[in-house]
């Protein structure tokens, strides 16, 4: 008999990432994070805050993803 060759497939756990972006001229409050209504992907219903930040595009752009670091630093080990 040939000896066969088994092929291991790594898996690996999968996540939906749920996010918005609105880009509006003047400031709004960055202490209110107002909640909205999300459908998860397995049909149940939760809550997801918003986050606002203000400044200049440039600003705007380097707290974003200063901000998207520090989540995956805090959640991406999960």
């Amino acid at each position: 008999m040939a000896e066969r060759k088994r092929h291991l497939k790594l898996v690996q756990s999968q996540y939906a990432l749920c996010y918005g972006m609105r880009l509006d001229r003047g400031a709004a409050p960055e202490l209110a994070h107002p909640h909205v209504s999300v459908t998860l992907p397995d049909g149940s219903r939760d809550t997801m805050a918003l986050h606002v930040i203000n400044g200049s595009v440039e600003e705007i752009k380097a707290q974003l993803l200063q901000s998207v670091d520090a989540f995956f630093e805090i959640y991406g080990e999960s």
